[in-house]
């Protein structure tokens, strides 16, 4: 595989992740990711920028959060339903149900700029341009992320945290 098709594959998993930190749901993850991806070239080409990508994904989640409030189904599948077999957004290999769920009940934003600090490693200056917050917003909102999974995961202390980092791929 080329440097370029690597790079391209680490920026679709990329893309992937945070579209599954916002909603919480593979396919739905899938889908953003696919229609973010096609908006993107169809305008800037096959190299498009990370956070163009990133603003992409969250509009149209946004978008699809906003349908769906107006337009509400009389389907089972009511709201945002948490997908208790997809892979957990950080990357990191994690069999816990505890951390998520923990995960899981964070709200929406919350879960965004936990991800895009922690995984992604992005400034909260970073995080506030590409959500249209404040800096003290995100601050705020990375704060009170970090103390709900604390106090999450501190009342479920019984239960053994298991993270297991992925091992790195060795280059033929």
């Amino acid at each position: 595989m080329s440097e370029t098709e690597q790079k391209l594959e680490a920026l679709l998993h990329s893309a992937y992740r945070y579209a599954n930190s916002l909603c919480a749901h593979a396919e739905m993850a899938e889908d953003l990711v696919h229609e973010g991806w096609l908006k993107v070239v169809r305008k800037h080409g096959t190299t498009p920028d990370k956070a163009l990508l990133f603003r992409v994904i969250r509009n149209l989640f946004i978008d699809d959060v906003r349908h769906r409030t107006r337009f509400p189904s009389d389907s089972f599948e009511e709201g945002f339903l948490v997908d208790q077999t997809a892979v957990d957004p950080s990357h990191y290999v994690s069999e816990d149900r505890v951390l998520a769920h923990g995960l899981a009940e964070l709200r929406g934003i919350e879960r965004e700029v936990l991800f895009l600090w922690v995984f992604e490693g992005y400034t909260a200056a970073e995080i506030s341009t590409l959500t249209k917050q404040s800096r003290g917003t995100v601050l705020s909102q990375i704060h009170r992320a970090k103390g709900k999974l604390k106090k999450h995961l501190d009342q479920h202390s019984g239960n053994l945290l298991t993270v297991v980092r992925p091992s790195k791929k060795e280059s033929p």
